[in-house]
């Protein structure tokens, strides 16, 4: 089967699906066959004003069908942009700019599922050779045919399977009607005024407008198929099994998925809801049964006690890379596990941000603890928050608050810290410092209480990360190695 090759020169696809608006941040990926053919088609008129309409229709309904697709490795981004649109008040709205980055060059390569006569395949080969970008101006392209996929490539995005259970790894695609599912449809765009007026031909419904589709009364575009393709990126972190033999203290890590990531100052907010995600896929794992989801991951006992002695789950969601945006979430799990807990780390797969954003997880690993990395110096990443109040005839202040973290230190087992000095405010890489009361610091129905920041320094190595403070469990007071350009 002959192969359409698309190069992006900038490493950059700009595009937003049909039905979707600008500002949710979900750029399409793969490009849509739908929107290739429209692409074409204004190459033509464009430029090949030699082409004759039976031409190019022969040529376009080489994108019919289902083709497969082999992937670059690329990941999804967004920036926001604060436009006046036209205005004179001053006043800007927020857009966002969602959009797919790749290598510079990288190669999209799209089989054409049709059988495709030499004349048809030349009038596509001068089609996409003249086309300079897809989708935004911004995407820049160079395109060709070839005979077939390169040797050192593989077809990694395909039709899903009827039967395909596994929603994480699918994508809807727009595709191309062909003129039988055309005809097929209950009514037809009509074309025409008054007793002219006839239903459009395949040719003619594909360069039909927005503005004319609407006026027709039409939601959506007659030639647009929608298929679920599924993904198996080969460059994606692969998702391994939990094994039956963790059975002692470990730490699932999970990449975080979103555009744009959650702020850092939302990590209480995060960690709830990896906790009320977990117990949703447990108490499906335990057959809908709400009295067996594990006190591993509530907290809580069979009479909704709170767990005492910290021997259930630590959500920690984390900032690896210092840029004030969180894009992995630590569940540490002090035991052992069932295997229905196995299979609620396993399939948790989403959750809801603040804002009502939808964040992908995509499990990395399960280590140990005992593999944690050890420092004698760590520094605050989240705010401490003290469960007791202040009273004068304690001390001084400082010196209450030193007495607290060596407190809470030796409630989670770490030895007494030999100095501890505050910090005022979290840096953040190329970006303004957070101060620690600008973070989410209460659980709902309760009042916010002060943050404060550490660098506490021990006499020997401690395992880093870990937490302390009456929020703990939610990734408050958590701390982490100081970094050397700290």
């Amino acid at each position: 089967m002959p192969v359409l090759e698309i190069s992006f020169l900038a490493g950059r696809y700009h595009a937003t699906a049909w039905g979707r608006n600008v500002n949710e941040g979900e750029p399409e990926w793969p490009p849509s066959p739908f929107r290739l053919a429209r692409a074409l088609m204004d190459v033509r008129y464009r430029r090949h004003a030699d082409i004759d309409d039976d031409s190019l229709e022969r040529a376009l309904l080489l994108l019919t069908g289902a083709p497969r697709f082999s992937l670059p490795p690329a990941s999804r981004m967004a920036v926001k942009y604060y436009l006046d649109q036209g205005k004179t008040d001053g006043k800007k709205q927020a857009v966002l700019d969602a959009f797919v980055c790749m290598p510079k060059g990288a190669a999209l390569y799209m089989e054409l599922p049709q059988e495709a006569s030499a004349d048809a395949l030349r009038v596509l080969e001068t089609l996409v050779t003249s086309l300079p970008y897809l989708g935004r101006a911004e995407s820049w392209i160079a395109a060709r045919l070839r005979a077939e996929l390169p040797p050192q490539r593989r077809w990694n995005c395909r039709l899903a399977a009827a039967q395909s259970a596994d929603p994480d790894n699918q994508t809807e695609v727009h595709t191309l009607l062909s003129p039988t599912a055309y005809a097929d449809l209950p009514c037809l765009p009509m074309t025409g005024k008054g007793k002219k007026k006839r239903a459009c031909s395949w040719l003619e419904a594909l360069a039909l407008t927005t503005e004319t589709l609407r006026a027709d009364g039409w939601n959506r575009h007659p030639l647009l198929g929608r298929c679920v393709y599924v993904t198996a990126d080969d460059e994606s972190p692969s998702r391994r099994s939990l094994s039956s033999t963790d059975a002692g203290p470990c730490c699932v890590t999970y990449a975080i998925r979103s555009t744009p990531l959650p702020s850092v100052t939302h990590t209480l907010p995060l960690a709830e809801r990896v906790r009320i995600g977990l117990m949703s896929r447990h108490k499906r794992c335990c057959d809908g049964d709400e009295s067996r989801v594990s006190p591993l991951f509530s907290g809580k006992d069979a009479l909704s006690r709170p767990l005492r002695g910290h021997q259930h789950a630590f959500y920690w969601p984390c900032d690896t890379d210092g840029d004030g945006r969180l894009d992995h979430v630590r569940v540490l799990l002090p035991g052992g596990l069932t295997r229905e807990e196995r299979q609620a780390l396993e399939g948790l797969r989403h959750v809801w941000t603040q804002g009502a954003e939808l964040a992908e997880l995509v499990f990395l690993h399960c280590l140990p603890h005992a593999s944690f990395a050890s420092a004698r110096t760590v520094v605050s990443a989240t705010p401490v928050v003290l469960a007791r109040h202040y009273k004068p005839r304690q001390g001084t202040f400082r010196e209450w608050l030193e007495a607290e973290i060596r407190r809470s230190c030796a409630e989670q087992g770490l030895p007494e810290p030999l100095s501890v000095e505050p910090l005022p405010c979290l840096p953040v890489r190329n970006g303004a410092p957070l101060l620690w009361n600008s973070f989410i610091r209460q659980r709902k129905g309760q009042p916010p209480r002060h943050g404060y920041g550490f660098r506490l320094h021990f006499a020997e190595p401690v395992p880093a990360p870990f937490a302390i403070g009456s929020l703990a469990h939610f990734g408050l007071g958590l701390f982490v190695a100081e970094r050397p350009e700290a």
